[in-house]
């Protein structure tokens, strides 16, 4: 019924199972075991994984490649520009960095929403935190519940037997008879089956009970609760006005904080639609070199001969020249080193581009993240709204619980003396079982109402009392 955030977890010494457990420690052996709780607490991991992505977007790329590779066929070498047919090692290497210099501010604001999800993820771990404290706090009070009424069982169950015993007495002396004693006999056995009953019930919501805190059932005959005295229920506590009260929750619940925190990021989601709309700019630098099987260098000494070069106009003599004769046998590849020094190449390049049509994408992710805001604004309203109603219904359940309370603590006080007079005259001769019964039904009954509306409106008073800011504790 009670969604709203509680605010439970205490530093306590670590828990014993050969220990009592107070409230507080079976919430705090909870919310260490709980498979929910490591979920979320998985989820603020992704958020955080997301956000050292988003601010590595702003940093520039830099990446270094190198290749080894060998070719066959005609084909025109890189590294000496000429055509090389035969097998032909080659190699490169380099170094390259993308600089992101201007994209409509859409990392920067990446950035801020990946921080926002991060709280948000946190404030959702919180939620859920205190919603499996919740749920504790509330297993916690039924087995309190059952244990008062095993109580009362254990009680009337005492008070027959010592009516069984006195009969008992009275029909061996001869002063009743069979039938008056056998009818007590059967309330004896109404009384044991209704005790039974009750230690079922206590048994089996301490199960409830470990089970939410994930605790081994093999603990089960070592898990002892810690009662606490519930007593001087009033209204003392009820103070301030419900909207003071709506003010304090509204101000300090998670789901409420979370809500804006959605809102502020898919505020910036629109931002970053739009920034698809600006142009951007980048710019690229890369540092490399290579090396050819084919880039060679002559090692040896050359022969020269003379050779017909022109001839003169008028006369028709010849021009001989010098041509050098270089031997193919002294051809060596260039070495690895003096090639990867001469090769060297830099580069430097800007990139600017500029959005026209894209077929409506832009146009279409800015819609997209404009209605992603407006359905956080209505969550936002809607949380708000839920939590005024949950308050206002929480202040008018305590009201009615009180007014149950007091009721039933009435009828049990007039139970009990009608219950006393009617085993005085049952003792005395002067009324039957069947009155005896009666007036036991109607005080088990008006019993069985007290402990359950103290409970009922001792734990609505907590929620209301959290709702005003204050941690719920039995102590």
């Amino acid at each position: 019924m009670y969604r709203a955030a509680l605010i439970l977890f205490l530093f306590i010494p670590g828990q014993t199972f050969s220990q009592a457990w107070t409230l507080d420690s079976c919430i705090r052996y909870a919310l260490e075991h709980n498979l929910t709780l490591e979920t979320s607490q998985l989820n603020v991991d992704i958020a955080e994984a997301n956000q050292e992505a988003a601010f590595g977007g702003l940093l520039p790329s830099l990446n270094a490649q190198a290749t080894h590779g060998y070719n066959w066929g005609q084909k025109i070498d890189p590294f000496t520009n000429s055509f090389a047919s035969a097998r032909i090692r080659s190699n490169s290497m380099g170094i390259a960095a993308n600089f992101n210099l201007f994209n409509g501010l859409q990392q920067q604001n990446t950035l801020r929403q990946a921080n926002l999800n991060i709280e948000g993820s946190k404030l959702n771990f919180e939620k859920t935190r205190n919603d499996v404290a919740l749920n504790v706090a509330s297993a916690y009070l039924t087995v309190l519940l059952n244990m008062e009424i095993e109580e009362i069982s254990k009680r009337n169950l005492e008070s027959t037997d010592r009516q069984v015993a006195r009969l008992g007495k009275l029909y061996n002396a001869g002063q009743i008879s069979e039938g008056q004693l056998n009818e007590m006999l059967a309330q004896q056995a109404t009384d044991e089956a209704t005790l039974i009953g009750s230690k079922n019930s206590v048994e089996l919501s301490r199960l409830a009970l470990m089970q939410l805190m994930m605790l081994p059932t093999a603990e089960m005959g070592n898990f002892k609760l810690v009662v606490p005295k519930i007593e001087n229920l009033d209204q003392s506590t009820l103070m301030g006005k419900v909207e003071s009260t709506i003010q304090t929750a509204l101000s300090n619940f998670p789901e409420i904080k979370s809500a804006q925190v959605s809102l502020a990021s898919s505020s910036l989601g629109v931002k970053i639609a739009k920034g698809g709309r600006l142009p951007s700019l980048s710019a690229t630098a890369s540092f490399g070199s290579g090396y050819s099987g084919a880039a060679k260098v002559y090692t040896g000494t050359p022969t020269y001969e003379l050779i017909p070069i022109g001839a003169v106009q008028n006369t028709g003599e010849l021009v001989l020249g010098v041509q050098p004769i270089f031997n193919s046998d002294d051809y060596r590849v260039k070495g690895f080193g003096n090639q990867i020094t001469d090769n060297v190449n830099r580069s430097l390049f800007f990139n600017l581009n500029i959005p026209i049509f894209n077929g409506f994408s832009n146009r279409s992710a800015i819609k997209r993240a404009e209605i992603n805001a407006l359905q956080s604004s209505l969550l936002l309203d809607q949380a708000k709204q839920q939590l005024e109603q949950s308050v206002q219904q929480a202040h008018a359940n305590v009201l009615a619980a009180y007014a149950s309370y007091k009721a039933a603590e009435k009828s049990v006080a007039a139970s009990k003396k009608a219950f006393d007079w009617s085993e005085l005259r049952y003792e005395q001769g002067l009324t039957n079982a069947v009155e005896y019964a009666d007036a036991r039904t109607r005080l088990d009954n008006a019993q069985g109402n007290f402990t359950r509306n103290k409970f009922d409106y001792y734990f609505k008073l907590k929620i209301l009392e959290f709702y005003q800011g204050k941690p719920i504790s039995l102590n």
